[in-house]
């Protein structure tokens, strides 16, 4: 008897190497198809959600020195609209920051772990809700003028990292 047995990422937003998906058919596996859209520069992500971000973000220095990916979510039947930007470092770890007007930050995030430390803090006037350990944060949710923004993390972020998100726009 033959086992078959698919890898999948433990880390909890990450994924960029996709696992294989068996059929136990003989058919050729179907995956759900990718809702976002690709594009070139920030600017034309921009274009199409109808608002700018902060252009002078500088990402914490494990992802410093690579130009992010560009996706836009706008296929939803409501015509909601997010920017994703993913920086991708040399071991392939990601960090994720979504942006929209028209999802909320709870709705963008997508990172079901549990962490040992959950909390609100004030952040520029608004507050921003953390999740992560004592070495930082994995995921944050808040706003910036007028703009949810979620933020996940395959490392430990630290405040002045999200800080860094906001300040500009």
């Amino acid at each position: 008897m033959t086992i078959l047995l698919a890898g999948l990422p433990l880390s909890g937003c990450s994924g960029t190497a996709e696992p294989e998906m068996l059929d136990y058919s003989g058919g050729a596996a179907v995956g759900m198809p990718n809702p976002f859209t690709s594009y070139q520069s920030v600017a034309e992500g921009e274009n199409v959600v109808g608002f700018t971000v902060n252009k002078n973000f500088v990402p914490p220095a494990s992802w410093q020195g690579r130009a992010p990916l560009v996706q836009v979510l706008d296929s939803y039947p409501d015509r909601k609209k997010m920017l994703q930007l993913i920086y991708v470092d040399a071991e392939k770890r990601n960090l994720y920051v979504r942006y929209s007007k028209q999802f909320t930050s709870r709705e963008m995030n997508g990172d079901y772990n549990e962490y040992p430390v959950e909390k609100d803090i004030p952040f520029n006037g608004d507050t921003a809700h953390i999740r992560g350990s004592k070495e930082g944060f994995f995921t944050a949710e808040f706003s910036c003028r007028g703009i949810s923004i979620t933020v996940l993390s395959d490392l430990p972020l630290q405040g002045k990292d999200i800080a860094g998100i906001c300040s500009g726009m």
